[in-house]
């Protein structure tokens, strides 16, 4: 059953999104999520934990400047397009979405769209953008399946990708509803949904998980000691450990020996220009910080002496 729903404000609308695999989220299920694991997902939807991208300068001006975007998309196209405050869940496959803009008025398409709006930098559009020699172009692979996301949970058949490239440059990309992409994602979904309900959480994948590792384990039960004496893998984790941690401390060392020497050098200058490098050593001026500290949990690996 589809429901289309106006959330009474920030927090209704995260509480919606909890419930659901979101448009935003979908592309973790298919390993290609710039933004969170598969893993870290799991764990914020089996608790009901808020998931929120946190946002750089260039996303919040991509949502302030959404608006003119729109506007000028719909001048140039002759289209009508309003901005879409309603989110809409599938609540029998557990997904659900927000949107950018609708097209209301399309000439020739008797039917409504979607208007997906990115304000993209034009080095990270060469970067992450395709463009094949007959200058088809191509989004990031978590933007492609975003918008297919949300064609499959309004029930429309098309949308248009509207990118601002450099502030000046407008990349207008149409997409089809893809079945084949849709049936997908209903996959992805179903499995990711009855994973939780049976208690088996994905693979971490260690080298994109590890911050996030350590907070889900941020507790500790006094007292509580648990026996890993025979465990050889562990033995050669934690030699590994004590390794890196020294050379961090030898590393460390270096750096201030010199960050010391440069100092001598550039003595009170607050800039230093060289032929291929630039120190600033500026001022910052003094702030009384007043807060209270979270408790955390302390981690270090202490060594037997040898005899």
């Amino acid at each position: 059953m589809r429901q289309i729903i106006t959330p009474d404000n920030k927090e209704h609308w995260l509480n919606l999104r909890a419930q659901d695999i979101t448009s935003t989220e979908v592309s973790a299920l298919f390993g290609f999520s710039p933004y969170i694991t598969a893993f870290e997902l799991w764990h914020r939807k089996k608790n009901q934990n808020i998931v929120e991208i946190e946002e750089n300068e260039r996303m919040k001006w991509g949502t302030r400047l959404q608006d003119a975007i729109a506007a000028g998309i719909a001048e140039e196209k002759g289209w009508g397009v309003r901005r879409m405050d309603e989110y809409i869940r599938e609540e029998s496959l557990r997904i659900g979405s927000s949107f950018d803009f609708s097209i209301e008025e399309f000439p020739g398409k008797p039917e409504k769209g979607l208007l997906e709006i990115k304000n993209v930098d034009g080095l990270v559009f060469k970067q992450q953008w395709e463009e094949d020699e007959d200058g088809l172009i191509e989004a990031p692979l978590h933007i492609e399946i975003q918008v297919q996301h949300q064609l499959l949970v309004s029930d429309r058949s098309y949308a248009f990708i509207g990118a601002l490239v450099g502030g000046n440059k407008l990349i207008l990309l149409e997409r089809q509803r893809n079945e084949k992409v849709c049936s997908a994602i209903k996959s992805k979904v179903k499995a990711f949904w009855d994973s939780i309900e049976s208690g088996k959480e994905p693979e971490p994948d260690l080298a994109k998980d590890a911050s996030f590792m350590c907070s889900l384990y941020g507790y500790a039960d006094a007292g509580k000691v648990v026996d890993i004496s025979g465990d050889q893998d562990l033995l050669a984790e934690a030699l590994e450990y004590r390794k890196l941690g020294d050379e961090i401390k030898v590393a460390d060392s270096r750096c201030k020996e010199i960050k010391a020497k440069l100092l001598s050098v550039i003595s009170d200058a607050e800039k230093a220009v060289g032929g291929q490098f630039t120190i600033s050593a500026g001022m910052v001026g003094p702030a009384h910080i007043e807060y209270d500290r979270e408790g955390y949990r302390t981690f270090r690996i202490s060594w037997k002496k040898e005899k």
